[in-house]
């Protein structure tokens, strides 16, 4: 078999091989992330146990706390002394997913995986085994006597559909599921969507900022909670927490910003009002919430999600030229924000356990403000700056016309020709300007020559010639036979370098286009000489 020849089915690898070797690529990968997620685990709790005051390092006691903490970072709700743990943080959860993601695409890398149907083993290996493994731990720390436990059913649930969610993600774009997508969805959704994730990126950064605000304007209880601490392990361990808590404080700074606020049990945090009863006065990561007695001046902050919204639409001026169009690309971009937004506002709420109420971030109340401050402005703005309609042009309107244009676009019914063509020109009104010019420089030639001739009386009456060198014909042919037979050459090679013709191009042959008549120019010649001469 050539080079050029298409293989076989029997040079080709068949399915069964392909999905043995993906499927334990993928076996050796999620081990692979399994250990290392719980090994991070270890790192943090070990430092927090180091750097704490009255706390006695064990290794075996940091190894087996760290399975639930590997649990709290695929989401797993747990029981703290028979009292529920759900509020847990995002951050950790982020990284097993990238790693998640990470590991699923080298897998699909390495052994070629470019067909969505590929994809599938993949996905399945890493979720089947981060569930089995969860599940696993949570039956391990119900036969211990430590006070955190799991329920087994949420252990696989939660790890398998996390673990699913970032190796699908991994694998969108390498096994060719966005380009699926892509063939249904037309560009300018595409282009919507894209919006959409700039969208998300600009609430993030918005609820980052506001976040840093709250936290410099809170220093002096940050460091009043600070002191209260035992120690400087303390107060490490606490500033580890609130990193660890770092995307689900941003989501409830944007949260405060669209005015839904953050609910604490009884108390909520908004721009118009705050209660702090219920916050656990032991984390000082809570002192960031405003106070009883909010300033006059916090409604400004209403001014951010609208702004957002106007840039947003700005952005979105030129996704269609039509203004119903673009108006409907613009609320899919908003949509998309919002969706972004509400997840994570899912998961970010939960209880603290003990006699602290749940802590919420009100998701659907959420998802309707966002939806609302970054839609209306958005369409305003979209509306006024983007392209109106009365700025395009429509084909119909062209081919309509008017009455008294309606006569250039017709073609005659007896003739059959377009009426609105140009006509020919016959061949004595063919460029009368340019033969009136033309009759001009010959007048003002004679009259020029005439003057010369006045001026200097002893000179020749024949044409002027000017002066000649030696070497100025060198190369030249001397005589007739030779410059006869190198314009013979010259046609020839004309001839065969000139353009051939296809299609509806007439070419007409030599034989139609009349001879040179040398008498008929002769004598006009003979007598505009003459005349120069007298």
């Amino acid at each position: 078999m050539t080079a050029l020849d298409s293989p076989t089915v029997e040079t080709a690898e068949s399915s069964t091989r392909q999905w043995c070797r993906a499927i334990s690529g993928a076996l050796l990968s999620a081990l692979s992330v399994i250990l290392s997620c719980y090994l991070l685990v270890a790192a943090l709790l070990a430092f927090v146990v180091s750097t704490a005051a009255d706390a006695e390092f064990v290794p075996a006691g940091v190894l087996l706390a760290a399975i639930p903490g590997w649990l709290a970072a695929f989401q797993v709700p747990l029981l703290i002394t028979g009292a529920p743990l759900s509020a847990l943080p995002l951050l950790p959860t982020l990284l097993c997913a990238l790693l998640v993601s990470r590991a699923s695409r080298r897998v699909a890398r390495r052994n070629r995986l470019r067909k969505p149907e590929q994809a599938l083993p993949v996905i399945l290996v890493m979720s089947l085994s981060h569930a089995v493994f969860g599940t696993v731990l949570a039956i391990a720390l119900a036969g211990t006597q430590v006070p955190v436990q799991a329920r087994p059913w949420q252990a696989f649930c939660c790890c398998g559909l996390v673990a699913a969610c970032a190796a699908t993600l991994g694998l969108a774009d390498r096994c060719g599921m966005l380009y699926q997508l892509w063939q249904y969805v037309p560009s300018d959704a595409w282009r919507a969507v894209r919006k959409g994730l700039l969208g998300t990126a600009a609430v993030i950064g918005t609820g980052a900022a506001v976040c840093g605000a709250a936290v410099l304007l809170a220093l002096p209880r940050l460091y009043e909670r600070s002191v209260e601490l035992a120690g400087i392990g303390d107060a490490a361990g606490a500033v580890l927490l609130a990193l660890l808590y770092l995307p689900n404080t941003i989501l409830g700074c944007w949260a405060f910003v669209t005015g839904t606020g953050v609910s604490f049990g009884a108390s909520v945090s908004t721009p118009f009002r705050a209660a702090t009863d219920a916050l656990p006065p032991e984390l000082p990561v809570f002192a960031v919430v405003p106070p009883a007695g909010l300033p006059n001046w916090t409604p400004v902050v209403f001014l951010l999600p609208a702004a957002l919204g106007v840039l947003l639409g700005h952005s979105c001026r030129n996704l269609a030229e039509r203004s119903r169009d673009r108006q409907h690309l613009v609320l899919l971009a908003v949509l998309v924000t919002t969706l972004a937004v509400s997840v994570p506002a899912v998961l970010s709420g939960g209880r603290f356990g003990g006699e602290y109420g749940p802590v919420s971030l009100r998701p659907l109340l959420l998802s309707a403000t966002t939806f609302v401050w970054l839609a209306v402005p958005a369409l305003v703005t979209s509306r006024l700056v983007g392209r109106r309609d009365t700025d395009l042009v429509d084909d119909a309107d062209l081919s309509s016309g008017s009455g008294t244009d309606a006569w250039l676009v017709e073609s005659d019914s007896k003739t059959g020709e377009d009426p609105a063509a140009e006509q020919p020109a016959a061949e004595n009104e063919r460029f009368p300007e340019e033969e009136q010019a033309e009759e001009g420089e010959q007048a003002e030639e004679g009259e020029e020559i005439g003057e010369s001739a006045a001026d200097d009386p002893g000179a020749s009456s024949g044409p002027w010639v000017p002066e000649q060198r030696e070497d100025q014909w060198e190369g030249f042919p001397r005589q007739e036979g030779e410059l006869l037979e190198a314009e013979g050459e010259g046609a020839r090679e004309h001839a065969t370098a000139a353009p051939e013709f296809s299609g509806d191009t007439f070419a007409a042959p030599a034989s139609d286009f009349p001879e040179w008549d040398h008498d008929e120019f002769s004598e006009p010649i003979t007598e505009l000489s003459s005349q120069q001469s007298g």
